[in-house]
């Protein structure tokens, strides 16, 4: 509880300051890759992420998305004959997460080596909570090695806790473009629980994305 209102409180803040400072916007979607540390997986992450550009070398924002990892376990095998017998196939569970992190972001940008090096190098780091979904199923089926009947399950957790994020990138603008491409890696730290149950989710992150400036809030 005490760390949930940490954020909350945190989040009331940016919020509370957004209309003192009039600052130009922008918009950022991305689209990429995880990794995560207990499930030993890379999976789909999905991002947008809302800017205030203090000015051209700061900028503080909030961003959220979906992180999906799917994976099978091997838990039996079946035969597929009469009475069991051969052919024999491998029977397998399958594991699914659902998380959606939310930050608040700080980010510094260096728009002066633009007209050297062609690209604008930036810096983020984040700070937030996460949430997080577990799903878990397997089929009805009778293992052929140890003769043993197994019925359909299906299970759900809930995951929550704390998260930081850091990440560096480069963004491109064509010329008379208003869209700036980029591409930004860095690393996610995920810790999250259920009761006394922690699953590590933190790992690389890899992404691609496009920005887009919204102009000054009315």
């Amino acid at each position: 509880m005490k760390r949930t209102l940490v954020v909350v409180t945190l989040l009331t803040l940016i919020f509370a300051a957004m209309p003192v400072l009039a600052a130009e916007r922008d918009i950022q979607g991305k689209l990429g890759t995880g990794y995560s540390s207990d499930p030993d997986k890379f999976g789909l992450d999905l991002n947008f992420q809302y800017n205030w550009v203090l000015d051209p070398y700061f900028a503080i924002g909030l961003d959220s998305g979906l992180y999906w990892i799917r994976w099978e376990r091997k838990i039996g095998t079946e035969g597929l004959g009469v009475g069991g017998t051969a052919p024999y196939v491998d029977v397998k569970a399958d594991s699914n997460v659902y998380m959606l992190p939310v930050f608040a972001d700080a980010q510094v940008r260096l728009p002066v080596l633009k007209d050297y090096i062609f690209v604008t190098p930036y810096a983020t780091i984040g700070f937030g909570y996460s949430f997080m979904l577990l799903t878990y199923s397997q089929p009805d089926f009778t293992d052929s090695n140890t003769g043993a009947s197994y019925d359909k399950e299906r299970k759900y957790k809930f995951f929550s806790g704390l998260s930081w994020q850091l990440l560096g990138g480069a963004g491109y603008q064509f010329k008379n473009s208003k869209v700036e491409f980029f591409a930004e890696a860095g690393y996610r730290s995920a810790k999250l629980k259920s009761g006394d149950l922690e699953l590590d989710m933190s790992g690389l992150l890899i992404r691609i994305g496009a920005k887009y400036p919204l102009g000054t809030k009315s």
